[in-house]
Parts: structure tokens; C-alpha cells; sequence
């Protein structure tokens, strides 16, 4: 009898705090995805290189309560702002898990549609189908943003999205960030046509002159211009022989970038469907090499195991239409100053489950000067999502 006395005692103590566990369980959700590709690379005049690459994410979205939210996320790779891929290589190494997210998002239920959020975050800019022309789908920006969407009759609604992210903050002589602001509407003009099309303003401020925002002396495409000398020293091994006078470069432009964006999806029937895309961009902050622009197509067919997609754009990127850190980083080895084809197909295996398959065909380099070089790159990968 103690015993279920004692039973009894327990469950009711311990009763409320199974509860709040439960009702905190509710409020976190985990996603992520993991996958593993093979790849094949053929540069013009070097040797093909061959590798296996995997990448693993992790994200927890939690609700902290009707107005606050919190992400954490983790990636594979290294700290390359566009890429969380790892190569294996390395002798079975351990591989590197670094921070991809860290924000809150405030969303008061007296302001619908409105979220202000802090930190690292998913990109809070609408984009062409994720096609990349402006923004890598990797980059994880960091610093402020607003969204907002708003009702606009039956059929539509606008969006406005604004952000300012900082880039350098190493010498308060010589920080380095970007304001940038996007507005636009999505609308389903009938039960088969959906669109979307929108403006963006990105401005990045201190650039030109500056050296290379991730690492000083790459410039991914861009054009560089000689800013001054420095003296440093020489080295063999450990060994100090002397000291040497080298050349400093910096970006040749400022970077002011117009962007105007379009999708337009049509439902064919149940299980087929179109979707068209376009991307234009202008570099307002440089004189000339100063567009880029993207379209191309999706047909999709079927959902989850046994569904297809069959996809296809092609893409010019003059040198400093956009800042070559941030565009996508497959196209020509990633950057600016290229154009190409990109032909995709992926096969559904199950639910979160897929093979996929991607082809680029591209000439790196694209201005005048350049001779171009033939750039091929084929991928093969096996994803899971969850």
C-alpha cells in the first residue's frame, strides 16, 4: 500500500513537469539533410579532377512564444561563405562542423506578416527560384533584416524585405557592410498560373579600393586594381631571408546592384507542371562589365517516390556585375565573369528522399581580354532530407 501511495506522490509531483517537457517538444522543430555527391571536373588545359564530397546540416526552429522565435543550425565544410561541402580526403579524418545559423525572429501578432530578425540567418531576400544569380543558396548572411507580406485582394499579395549585413568589422578605418532592400508581390491570376515578380537594391559600401572581402587577395572575378605596396617578409620554412616589396590590390568598382526578378508556374494537369524563371541584374557602381542576367525552366512531374524534374537555364556574368563572393559557386569554379549552361535532372526514390543530377557547360572568363576557357562540371548526388 506504501508503495502506491508513494507511486501515487511521484506522479503527481512530477506530472506537470512531463507536461511542460511535452509542450516544449512541440514548440522545437529539427530539420536538416544529408548528401553525398560525386563529382567531375574539366578545365581547359589542366588535368580532370575527380572527387567525393558529402554535406551534412542540422537546424532547430524553436518557439520561444507567440512573438519570439530561435534558430541554431550547424554545417559541414569550412568557413567558405558559399559552400558547405566537405571533400573526403585526409585519411579518414574528422571533418569540421561549423555555425551556419544563430537568430532570433520577432513577429508580434499586432503587426501580421512583419518579422525582424538578428543574427545569422537564412537569406531574407526572395530569389529566382533559387536559380543564384545575386546570392549562393549557402550564404548565411549576418546583421539585421525586416520581412513582410501583406494581403492584396483575393488573389494577391506584396512582400517587402529589407536587411543590413555587415562584411569586415577587423579596423574600425576600414568596416565594410551592405544595406539592401527588395519589394514585390506574388499572385495567382487563375487556378492554373501562379507568378511572382519583384525590384531589389542591394548597395555594398567600401569596396572599392578595398581588398578582397574573405580572403584579401582574391577577388573571385571581379576586377582589381593596384592600390599600393607593402613590405613583407621571405621565408624558407622557418627560416627569415630577408624582406620583399609586393604589390596591394583592392576591388576597381563600387558595387550598386539593380536586380528584377520573375516565376511564373503553370499547373498542367495533377501531376505536371511548368515553372519559368528570369533574373536581371546592374551594377550601377561600375562603368562597364556591369550586367548579369539568368532564364531558364523547370518541368516537374509527380511528387515524392517516383516524382521528376528536368531543368535547364543559362547564365552571363559579366566581371563586376555582382560581387563575385556571394553568386553561386558552381558555374565556371564560381564567381563572376562567366556564362553557361546548367542542366539539371532528379528522380524522387521516396519521401525526403532523392537522386539528382547536374551538368554545367561554361566558359570562364568573358571580357574582352579574356581568351575563355572551357569549364565542365558534372554532378551526381544521392540526398536525404528530413
Amino acid at each position: 500500500m506504501r508503495r502506491i501511495a508513494l507511486f501515487v506522490v511521484l506522479a503527481c509531483l512530477f506530472a506537470p513537469a512531463v507536461a511542460n517537457a511535452a509542450e516544449w517538444y512541440e514548440k522545437l522543430k529539427l530539420k536538416g539533410d544529408v548528401r553525398f555527391r560525386n563529382e567531375l571536373i574539366q578545365q581547359q588545359d589542366k588535368k580532370d579532377n575527380f572527387r567525393w564530397r558529402v554535406r551534412a546540416r542540422i537546424a532547430a526552429d524553436a518557439e520561444i512564444n507567440e512573438a519570439w522565435s530561435a534558430t541554431i543550425g550547424l554545417a559541414s565544410g569550412s568557413d567558405d561563405p558559399v559552400s558547405t561541402n566537405q571533400t573526403l580526403t585526409g585519411g579518414f579524418s574528422r571533418k569540421t562542423i561549423m555555425l551556419d545559423l544563430a537568430y532570433v525572429d520577432f513577429h508580434p501578432k499586432q503587426a501580421p506578416g512583419l518579422n525582424m530578425m538578428a543574427g545569422k540567418m537564412r537569406l531574407p531576400f526572395e530569389t529566382a527560384d533559387k536559380t543564384q544569380l545575386v546570392w549562393d543558396n549557402d550564404i548565411t548572411p549576418e546583421g539585421v533584416a525586416l520581412k513582410y507580406k501583406s494581403a492584396a485582394g483575393k488573389k494577391a499579395e506584396i512582400f517587402m524585405n529589407a536587411a543590413g549585413f555587415y562584411l569586415t568589422d577587423n579596423n574600425p578605418d576600414n568596416e565594410q557592410w551592405m544595406s539592401g532592400g527588395q519589394a514585390g508581390f506574388n499572385a495567382k491570376p487563375s487556378a492554373t498560373v501562379s507568378m511572382m515578380a519583384g525590384a531589389s537594391y542591394y548597395g555594398y559600401h567600401r569596396t572599392k579600393g578595398q581588398p578582397g572581402i574573405y580572403t584579401p587577395e582574391s577577388f573571385y572575378g571581379n576586377s582589381s586594381m593596384k592600390t599600393g605596396t607593402k613590405v613583407v617578409s621571405v621565408k624558407a620554412g622557418n627560416t627569415t631571408l630577408g624582406k620583399d616589396t609586393v604589390d596591394v590590390f583592392g576591388y576597381a568598382t563600387d558595387f550598386k546592384l539593380i536586380e528584377a526578378l520573375a516565376v511564373i508556374d503553370v499547373k498542367v494537369n495533377d501531376k505536371v507542371s511548368l515553372r519559368l524563371t528570369g533574373d536581371y541584374v546592374n551594377n550601377s557602381g561600375a562603368d562597364s562589365l556591369n550586367t548579369a542576367y539568368l532564364f531558364g525552366g523547370t518541368l516537374n512531374y509527380g511528387k515524392d517516390k517516383g516524382s521528376m524534374k528536368l531543368s535547364a537555364n543559362y547564365r552571363k556574368v559579366e566581371a563586376d556585375a555582382v560581387l563575385g563572393l556571394f553568386t553561386y559557386s558552381d558555374p565556371w569554379g564560381g564567381g563572376a565573369n562567366g556564362k553557361g549552361l546548367e542542366l539539371a535532372f532528379s528522380y524522387g526514390l521516396a519521401k525526403g528522399t532523392s537522386f539528382d543530377v547536374m551538368y554545367f557547360v561554361d566558359t570562364k572568363g568573358v571580357k574582352e581580354s579574356d581568351t575563355g576557357s572551357d569549364y565542365n562540371r558534372l554532378q551526381a548526388d544521392f540526398q536525404v532530407k528530413f
